[in-house]
């Protein structure tokens, strides 16, 4: 008898967690394109309860993060040896966060409790997976090998990572204050002389106010300056 096609990606959005309440080797298909580029925490969970539902001659499709969407986000090129499992923040309010995996990660990690295959569908990365023999937990998976230099490596190119994120997002907040005060200050500027030039209405058209407000506008130094800004402001968000 065919086994069950379980979709993870609808699952996770359900905001299910392991254990699920599906039986030991029902599932003969499993579907993740992309919950893995989105778990940053529990993915050891959810690949031994993963392991738990295959059955014996089932696999696994796992969907994985772009290198050049890694290239994006970091600014800099992709490196095997310093990724192994790197989160960056998607910084456009899609999701939180983007989960990237290099193969040799894969294969050390994953690989305690899958056979892991890494092929292209249609340009992008998958993994397939294969059950292997034995019982692993969480902690199998996650545990750091001692002997493999990588992982330090990229536990600290993974700090880096972070650490200019944060500077990177710290300097476009800064800036879109600084674009708030400046609107505001116009603002504030525009509504004062519209006041003014209320009182002075009955005097005829041309007010003192709006007259300075004009000539304000008008200066060179504000001509000259107003590339300037839209470009400080087009660096900010950098």
């Amino acid at each position: 008898m065919r086994g069950l096609t379980f979709d993870l990606d609808s699952a996770v959005e359900r905001g299910a967690s392991p254990p699920l309440e599906l039986a030991d080797g029902e599932c003969e298909l499993i579907e993740a394109p992309a919950s893995f580029t989105r778990i940053a925490e529990g993915w050891a969970e959810w690949l031994v309860e993963l392991r738990r539902l295959l059955a014996t001659d089932g696999r696994v499709v796992v969907g994985l993060a772009d290198p050049a969407d890694f290239e994006a986000l970091a600014g800099e090129p992709w490196d095997e040896s310093r990724i192994g499992m790197t989160v960056l923040s998607a910084l456009n309010g899609a999701v939180n966060s983007v989960v990237f995996h290099s193969e040799w990660w894969l294969r050390t990690h994953w690989g305690r409790a899958f056979e892991v295959s890494l092929e292209e569908d249609d340009g992008r990365r998958i993994a397939v997976l294969r059950g292997r023999t034995g019982m692993v937990d969480a902690t199998d998976l996650e545990r750091v090998d001692p002997g493999d230099e990588r992982e330090l490596d990229a536990a600290r190119a993974n700090a880096a990572y972070l650490r200019r994120q944060l500077e990177r997002s710290d300097r476009r907040l800064r800036g879109e204050l600084e674009e708030q005060r400046e609107e505001m200050g116009r603002e504030l500027m525009r509504r004062a002389f519209a006041n003014a030039d209320r009182e002075w209405r009955e005097r005829g058209p041309g007010s003192p106010a709006m007259l300075v407000a004009a000539s304000y506008e008008s200066t060179t130094s504000w001509k000259i300056t107003r590339p300037l800004r839209a470009l400080g402001r087009i660096l900010r968000r950098r």
